[in-house]
């Protein structure tokens, strides 16, 4: 049979009852008819025999269902159920005759079909050979066996016929059940995904919930988002639900043929026998599209080999690709706004607002650790003057050259920010008062080595202020760079001023 996308489901235990009892009765019926049809015969061994080699097999497919799915064995137990039928046949007719291959054909005519107008026209069967038997009795053509022969071929032949039926709208019933269960769990999963898409605007942690339910749903050996450049193709694993701590990682995309496919026809992509690392698995890749753009793929091996998907499959991955999207879109553009809140516009330094976030986690981090922690506020010396004389485009790009010059005479781990106007900070992290005030001095240099076209050269006059030196607090370290600032400035500019029991500058 196909296998569908739900493998390890199993049909609902009260369907598995309901088919056992029909069966059940059949062999009932079947052993009570022949039984004592060869009671007084030497035949009755084989009969008896023959009732509880079918009893055993009924007896193994309860032991067996509990573990195994209908739909892997239901091929044989359709083959074992009409040998048992027509070798139950062949043990009632009347020696000589042969009207049940009349009812044996009839049966196997239900076997292939079994729908509803055959058993109407198996009881029409019925009437037909029982008139024709009779006809031959009263014309004396010949002796078809007794009325009572024939009306037990009759009441089995009903009773097989209507087992067929039975047992195949139990199992129809099965796999609808079963189908409905599977929609069912597939619209929680896509529910609490949404669900959290708008209670959430963390993409990796959105996207790890993705994978992991998809794996869930499918049985996956993992699921991976990746995102692939539309312009470079250039990719990069973001998610897996097999490592849930796992970093992002660049992918070469010329080893994963059906990940390229599927990011250049924009369509999902199912191969179902690859053998890749040694081991042999499915493998559907799935486009995430918004509009006719892919902003990533989902990637899912699977533990066994399939033979294909199913529609709703399918209609599931087209949701669920659509969903992560879109999940990836918002949630990128709530951290590129979040980006632009905490950015400056003009120098693309953090911002006022990011500063002050970043000086309180660095400075929390200094007082848990007993490390030191310095700051520096920048301040442009006579800006205002650049401004009224050569406009504010060019002190924008004074600004923006400045800016950049802080940023080269930073260490990699100092946080550099635009204060407001033309004042710069600067965080240094594990950085004692001496250190700093060397740095200041250094950035200082730097600032009034650099030469603007029409203007000439700018200076400027720094600030500093060290914990646990001078300031024990946030505030205190602004305020105490503030003083700073303003004794620098008052001694001249081009300075370096910090505080310690008393104002040195230089």
């Amino acid at each position: 049979m196909p296998t569908d996308s739900m493998r390890h489901s199993r049909p609902e235990s009260e369907h598995r009852r309901s088919l056992l009892l029909l069966r059940w009765l059949m062999i009932i019926l079947a052993a009570y008819l022949t039984v004592f049809r060869y009671l007084p015969t030497s035949n009755i061994r084989f009969a008896v025999m023959f009732a509880a080699a079918f009893a055993l097999s009924n007896i193994l497919l309860t032991v067996m269902s509990s573990g195994i799915p209908f739909a892997k064995i239901q091929s044989a137990l359709s083959i074992t159920d009409v040998l048992f039928v027509s070798t139950t046949f062949f043990l009632l007719r009347a020696p000589g005759t042969y009207i049940y291959i009349g009812f044996l054909v009839v049966f196997l005519m239900a076997a292939i079909w079994r729908e509803f107008m055959v058993l109407l026209f198996s009881l029409v069967i019925v009437s037909l050979l029982y008139g024709a038997c009779s006809a031959f009795r009263l014309y004396g053509f010949g002796d078809l066996g007794t009325v009572e022969q024939f009306l037990t071929l009759a009441l089995f032949f009903v009773v097989s016929v209507y087992y067929l039926f039975f047992s195949d709208r139990i199992l129809k019933d099965a796999k609808l059940t079963e189908a409905l269960m599977e929609e069912k769990r597939r619209a929680d999963v896509m529910f609490e995904i949404t669900r959290s898409i708008s209670s959430s605007l963390n993409t990796q942690e959105i996207l790890y919930l993705i994978v992991t339910r998809l794996s869930e749903v499918f049985g996956a050996r993992d699921c991976s988002i990746v995102r692939v450049d539309a312009q470079t193709k250039a990719a990069r694993m973001m998610v897996k639900s097999a490592e849930p701590k796992l970093p992002e990682t660049n992918i070469d995309l010329e080893l994963y043929p059906e990940l390229l496919t599927a990011f250049d026809t924009q369509e999902i992509v199912f191969v179902p026998s690859l053998t890749r690392g040694g081991s042999t698995h499915s493998v559907i890749a799935v486009p995430m599209r918004v509009k006719n753009t892919v902003l990533g793929l989902i990637y899912l091996r699977l533990n066994e080999n399939w033979q294909r998907i199913s529609e709703g499959d399918d209609r599931f991955f087209r949701v669920m690709s659509a969903t992560a999207a879109n999940a990836l879109r918002n949630a990128e553009m709530f951290e590129e706004m979040e980006l632009r809140a905490r950015t400056d516009f003009l120098t693309g330094l953090p911002n006022h607002r990011s500063f002050q976030a970043t000086l309180s986690t660095e400075l929390g981090r200094a007082q848990r650790h007993n490390h030191p922690l310095s700051l520096l506020i920048i301040d442009l010396d006579f800006l205002k003057e650049v401004n009224d004389k050569f406009g504010h485009p060019t002190g924008d790009m004074v600004i923006r050259a400045i800016a950049e010059t802080i940023c080269k005479g930073c260490r990699e781990f100092d946080v550099a920010a635009r204060y407001g106007g033309e004042e710069f900070t600067v965080i240094l992290p594990e950085t004692p008062l001496e250190d700093a005030s060397r740095a200041a001095d250094r950035i200082r240099e730097m600032i009034s080595e650099c030469k603007f076209p029409g203007v000439g050269t700018i200076t400027a006059s720094i600030g500093v202020s060290n914990f646990p030196v001078n300031a024990l607090g946030k505030e205190d370290l602004i305020r105490v760079a503030d003083q700073a600032l303003y004794v620098a400035k008052n001694n001249g500019r081009d300075r370096v001023a910090f505080f310690n029991y008393q104002l040195i500058t230089r």
